[in-house]
């Protein structure tokens, strides 16, 4: 009864009855693809403060993270075919300690700059600008990336690594194959370059394609796995299969910024993967994203686009790069997100997301912009 807290304890007294006053749950909105893991991940927190664990509440002193979490992330990753030895898993709080970490500690090549797509994840533009890094950037189109001109930037010998989202990019959506995919590890090897792999989106990949962390055979890839996308954005635990050279500095360094990341929360994190309720929100996601993109379906066929688009997990991509009229719908009522932060200079204003919640109001804008 004290742990569902009727009771409370007074030592060298005795159990009270603890006062239940009125009391409101704070309303706080979750989206329907998150709703499930949400309520599942209560319970394991839940579990997880029953189980009087008085360690979760002190100081602990490893670095790479809680070691139940990091067992059951690595059987998590063994079972998506990401192999790697368990002391090559460490947690950071979050996918932006982790870039953090990664451009302040030195790689064995001599490369000092740091190499990014364009577009690509906004807070990692944001880290570069921020931190003043030393950088280059490559055009990331929609049908991939222009090899030669990679091949030309690490043959320069200043990479330090090479940032990229490989599987459903931010903010194209587009995945590289795995013949992409090994053109660009063998660059990597050719040249010394390492390959920071952000697979933020991987859990929803239907295919389960190859990784580059799957296909390296050299120890150069540093490959980061988010669960914030995966189940709600609140939960800021990331995992990293780091090679064996990196390994002793980037945990030298992760100390420095934090003892350790919220331990409830790994434990928890430990118990919903364990108990399979992981696996039960990936396929709960996996349903509600091929519902979604039906939906889009439907509504493209119902009303025509005159734009080339392609699907995202979250919406529609559409391609403006021919439309005559951007100046007009950018300043539009629409609901457009034209990915402004996705871009280390100007944005271009080449592409837009809408949402299936917008997209028929979006079509017959077009359409009556274009007649």
């Amino acid at each position: 009864m004290r742990h569902e807290q009727y009771l409370y304890a007074k030592p060298q007294s005795g159990y009270y009855v603890l006062e239940q006053g009125q009391h409101q749950d704070l309303e706080i909105e979750v989206t329907d693809e998150h709703a499930s893991a949400y309520d599942d991940f209560r319970i394991c927190v839940n579990e997880t403060l029953i189980g009087r664990e008085n360690y979760l509440f002190n100081y602990y002193d490893n670095q790479e993270g809680l070691e139940e979490l990091r067992q059951s992330v690595h059987q998590l990753l063994f079972n998506q075919a990401l192999y790697c030895k368990p002391d090559q898993l460490v947690l950071t709080s979050g996918t932006q300690q982790a870039l953090f970490i990664l451009s302040q500690i030195n790689f064995p090549s001599e490369g000092e700059k740091i190499l990014v797509e364009q577009p690509t994840y906004h807070r990692m533009n944001r880290l570069l600008v921020a931190q003043g890094l030393a950088h280059q950037t490559i055009e990331r189109r929609i049908d991939g990336i222009d090899l030669e001109e990679l091949e030309e930037q690490f043959k320069s010998g200043k990479i330090k690594f090479f940032y990229t989202i490989p599987r459903f990019h931010y903010p194209l959506g587009h995945s590289y194959s795995d013949q992409e995919k090994r053109a660009i590890l063998d660059l990597a090897n050719q040249y010394g370059v390492y390959i920071v792999e952000d697979d933020y989106l991987g859990d929803l990949d239907p295919k389960k394609g190859q990784t580059f962390h799957y296909l390296d055979t050299e120890d150069r890839v540093i490959y980061i796995k988010s669960f914030s996308t995966s189940l709600f954005p609140a939960l800021r635990i990331t995992a990293l299969i780091l090679p064996n050279a990196l390994k002793e500095a980037f945990v030298s360094y992760k100390n420095i910024l934090d003892y350790d990341s919220n331990l409830i929360m790994q434990k928890a994190l430990s118990l919903y993967i364990d108990s399979q309720l992981f696996e039960k929100n990936r396929l709960a996601r996996l349903s509600l994203q091929e519902n979604y993109q039906a939906q889009i379906k439907k509504v493209l066929e119902e009303n025509t686009c005159p734009l080339p688009h392609y699907p995202l997990h979250d919406g529609l991509l559409l391609d403006l790069r021919n439309y005559p009229k951007i100046a007009s719908l950018k300043h539009s009522s629409l609901k457009l997100d034209f990915f402004e932060k996705a871009y280390l200079d100007a944005c271009p204003y080449q592409f837009a997301k809408v949402t299936l919640e917008n997209l028929e109001e979006l079509l017959e804008y077009i359409k009556t912009e274009l007649d």
